[in-house]
């Protein structure tokens, strides 16, 4: 969904995989795929295209 948006919106990103980091994994098991910025969750679980455009905006 961020490449879609990566069209739209001119982003910067870090794409990094939670399950093959022990404590990521733990920390957001049950919320992946999880969006942060500047070390807030944005976004977490089902997430949609307006959803993430508008918590990029922000």
């Amino acid at each position: 969904m961020i490449q879609l948006v990566n069209e739209d919106i001119p982003l910067s990103y870090k794409e990094v995989d939670i399950e093959s980091d022990e404590v990521l994994h733990e920390k957001y098991m049950l919320m992946i795929p999880v969006l942060e910025k500047d070390k807030e969750i944005l976004l977490y679980g089902n997430i949609g295209y307006i959803e993430l455009v508008e918590a990029l905006e922000n």
